[in-house]
C-alpha cells in the first residue's frame, strides 16, 4: 500500500492500478491539515508515502519523524524532480512553483518516478503496465485540450484571488497580474489591491480567477468588467471525480471564460 498526502497522488496511484490510501481528510487542502494521530496511524499501514513536499504539505517533517523508527520511505516530489523538469515553463531566475499537478509535464514525471518507486519494491505487474498506459492516454487527452485553447489564451493576462494557477496558466501563454489575497485566510492589502486593478486596466486581461463565486473576486470582476471564472485548484478531496476529469473540467470553465470575454 503506497500512501498519498494528496487527493491528486491518490488518483495517480489508482490509475497506475497501484494500491493507495489517502492521508488527506476529506474538506481540508494540504496547506490546511496539521498532523493528527489518525494520520500517522494511516501511514503506518503504508510501505511507502508520497507527497508533493516541498514545503507545501507542513506535517511533513513531524511525521517523518513519527515514522522514522518504522523506517517508511517518506517520497517529496518536488526533490525527487530533476533540474530540467520545469524548465519549460518557468523564467530563469523562478523557483519551481509546487502546485505541480497543474503542470502537464511535471505531473507526468512524477507518475513515471513513482513507476520507478514501484519497480524498487517489487509491484510492477501487467495491471501496472496496463495502468501506465491508460496513464499516458488521459494526459494526451489534457495535452490535447490545452492545445485547442491556448489560442484563446495566448498573451493574455488574468486576476487570480490566491494563485496557485501558474503552472497552467503558463502553459496557456497566459500571464499572471498577481493574487488578490496571499491565502484564504488574509484579508487583502488595499494598497496591493489597488496596485493589482490599475495594472489589469492596461493589460488585456480576459478573467479573475477564484475558487469561490464569492468574496474579494466578485468585486474585482465587477470592477474590471471581466468574467469570474470559477476554478478548481484540484487541491481537496472530490470523490465524485478523478485528477484528470477535474483537469479537463478547469480547462473547460477557463475555456468558457474566456469566450465570454471575447464575446
Amino acid at each position: 500500500m503506497y500512501g498519498a498526502t494528496l487527493a491528486v497522488i491518490a488518483d495517480w496511484l489508482r490509475t497506475l492500478n497501484l494500491p493507495a490510501l489517502l492521508l488527506q481528510p476529506r474538506g481540508f487542502d494540504a496547506h490546511e491539515v496539521a498532523l493528527t494521530v489518525r494520520t500517522v496511524q494511516y501511514a503506518l499501514r503504508c510501505q511507502r508515502i508520497i507527497a508533493i513536499g516541498g514545503g507545501l504539505e507542513r506535517y511533513l517533517e513531524p511525521l517523518r519523524r513519527a515514522l522514522r523508527p518504522h523506517t517508511i520511505p517518506l517520497m517529496e516530489l518536488v526533490r525527487e524532480e530533476s533540474p530540467h523538469a520545469w524548465d519549460h515553463a518557468r523564467h530563469a531566475h523562478a523557483s519551481p512553483d509546487l502546485h505541480l499537478w497543474l503542470d502537464v509535464a511535471r505531473s507526468l514525471a512524477s507518475c513515471e518516478r513513482i513507476l520507478d518507486w514501484a519497480r524498487a519494491d517489487g509491484l510492477i505487474t501487467p495491471s501496472v503496465r496496463q495502468g501506465w498506459r491508460q496513464t499516458q492516454l488521459r494526459f494526451l487527452q489534457i495535452q490535447g485540450a490545452l492545445q485547442r485553447l491556448r489560442p484563446r489564451t495566448q498573451q493574455k493576462a488574468y486576476v487570480a484571488v490566491h494563485d496557485a494557477y501558474r503552472p497552467l496558466t503558463r502553459n496557456l501563454g497566459l500571464r499572471s497580474l498577481g493574487s488578490l489575497q496571499t491565502d484564504e485566510e488574509t484579508p487583502p492589502n488595499l494598497q496591493k489591491l489597488r496596485q493589482i486593478i490599475l495594472k489589469a486596466r492596461r493589460e488585456p486581461t480576459i478573467f479573475v480567477l477564484s475558487h469561490t463565486e464569492q468574496g474579494i473576486g466578485v468585486m474585482v470582476a465587477r470592477i474590471l468588467r471581466v468574467p469570474l471564472v470559477l476554478a478548481d485548484t484540484l487541491e481537496r478531496v472530490d470523490p465524485t471525480r478523478d485528477y484528470f476529469q477535474r483537469f479537463l473540467d478547469l480547462l473547460a470553465s477557463i475555456e468558457a471564460g474566456a469566450r465570454i470575454h471575447r464575446g
